[in-house]
């Protein structure tokens, strides 16, 4: 394993020493799976349920999006921030404080009397999100060996957020359906309960870390104020809830901030986010590849959805169902498969040919469908390949990639940085996908009109994850193994 900082008091900051985790660490993986697959549920559960949040609090179009936008701002804005802080206060004390976050807010989203109860309290819960996931990885890396049983375990999480995202979209639909809208917040509380529980009880506490340093309060605002002005921009493209000229001066502002934030980095002697982190090269590359990740779940569920209901006239419900053998195919890819391909090829064959680009290819076969496709023949293979293939493989390679060579004490912030770029990304791919269904919908509501405008949204989907397997193919993906040797021989020479 990569070697860590040693803190002031001996031991190794932010988590949990792997000594003392000992026979706990299935529960610890089940702990931080948990976490993530409550994060990704949470991205997709509130979407079936929208025009039922919007009668029921007299909301218009527009003003309903925003329970969907405020958790994705935050979540997208505080990662970073998140990552860090499970490095400098410790990740279980982070990972559990983010957990009691996001469980509490769900429960006051549920009994919200109006909207801005509801906006307001998953904004908050976008927060306690922020800090469970680069919490969450910084435990999987200071309880697993670099290697093989790290690889094994990153692929369980992977295996959670995978199911997390098509699960809301179930559940949504039957909690929508069955009971109310309120139900989709509520059944998170009891989880929530009992993995705060359990992580109370089996993940270990830190060991002492260095009190002395710095926290770079300027460097965390300048950083979190640009991402959130980015990540709204980005909510914004595919249809403005605000005035336009106010997304231009938000993205305007978010440069500046992000620009301010770099200068401060390079001079503070204690930065948020040390800039050399970005000379390694399998970080930088899984970086820079994570943010066509997510852009095709965002952007592929998107296309189907209003394929599903608009043109097949799907209830929500069904839709969800209907990929439902991807998300299966997808937890268990990543579970199963995707460690075994690392092992077998590395991480930059899998990323790339196993992972994204099947993910585009996936996508590009949506440009088939027509107002009498069935669904075994189109929709059915192509979520899977998309999807369960695809994104299956993808996710846990560049999650591995994106802490492969890091210290034990900068683990967090690695995590942070690589789940920015996966949800900046996502939201981005979804956004510019959006766009192009919508310029070539213009407007037109017949179920024929869908499907020209639906191809361009495919179309679009598909270039995004060429891109990222364009960028891994071409770039530099060692081993973890072959990272931790190079620096051993940095170290001595």
């Amino acid at each position: 394993m990569s070697q860590g900082t040693a803190s002031a008091g001996g031991g190794v900051r932010g988590v949990p020493s792997e000594k003392r985790v000992g026979q706990h660490s299935s529960l610890v993986l089940l702990v931080v799976s948990t976490a993530i697959l409550l994060d990704a549920l949470d991205l997709s559960i509130t979407q079936v349920a929208l025009p039922d949040i919007r009668r029921s609090l007299d909301l218009s179009t527009s003003g309903v999006q925003w329970t969907v936008n405020a958790y994705v701002l935050t979540y997208a804005g505080f990662l970073l921030f998140g990552g860090r802080a499970a490095d400098l206060l410790g990740a279980r004390r982070v990972l559990l404080f983010g957990l009691a976050v996001f469980g509490v807010m769900s429960l006051v989203a549920g009994l919200s009397p109006n909207a801005v109860v509801v906006i307001l309290a998953r904004a908050i819960q976008g927060v306690g999100a922020a800090l469970t996931v680069p919490s969450s990885v910084a435990i999987i890396a200071g309880t697993f060996a670099e290697g093989r049983e790290r690889n094994r375990a990153f692929g369980v999480f992977s295996a959670a957020a995978a199911s997390g995202f098509s699960a809301g979209l179930i559940l949504g639909g039957v909690l929508t359906d069955l009971l109310n809208w309120r139900w989709i917040f509520f059944v998170k509380v009891p989880i929530v309960a009992a993995t705060l529980i359990i992580g109370v009880r089996v993940i270990p506490r830190a060991e002492t870390h260095d009190r002395s340093r710095s926290y770079d309060l300027l460097g965390g605002v300048l950083c979190t104020a640009g991402l959130l002005l980015i990540a709204f921009a980005v909510t914004q493209i595919a249809g403005h809830t605000v005035p336009v000229p106010l997304v231009i001066a938000s993205a305007v502002a978010a440069v500046v901030l992000l620009i301010a934030f770099v200068v401060n980095e390079a001079k503070h002697p204690d930065p948020l986010l040390p800039l050399r982190i970005f000379r390694m090269p399998t970080l930088r590359n899984a970086d820079i590849s994570s943010l066509a990740v997510l852009a095709a779940p965002f952007g592929y569920s998107y296309v189907v959805t209003l394929y599903t209901q608009e043109v097949l006239h799907y209830s929500p419900l069904k839709t969800g169902l209907a990929l439902l053998p991807a998300a299966v195919v997808s937890a268990l890819v990543s579970r199963y498969m995707a460690p075994a391909l690392i092992r077998r090829y590395g991480m930059r064959i899998t990323g790339s040919l196993a992972g994204l680009f099947l993910v585009a290819l996936g996508f590009l076969m949506l440009a088939l469908v027509d107002v009498d496709t069935g669904y075994a023949t189109v929709l059915l293979p192509s979520s899977i390949i998309c999807l369960g293939l695809g994104v299956g493989n993808a996710y846990p390679t560049y999650a591995i990639g994106g802490v492969t060579g890091v210290g034990i004490s900068q683990q967090g912030l690695a995590a942070g940085i690589q789940q920015t770029a996966l949800q900046v990304g996502g939201g981005l791919g979804l956004a510019l996908v959006a766009t192009g269904v919508s310029a070539s919908l213009d407007g037109k509501a017949d179920p024929n009109d869908y499907i020209p405008a639906l191809h361009v949204g495919a179309f679009v989907g598909t270039v995004i994850p060429l891109l990222g397997a364009i960028v891994t193919l071409l770039g530099r993906m060692d081993a973890p193994e072959a990272v931790a040797e190079e620096q051993e021989q940095a170290a001595t020479a």
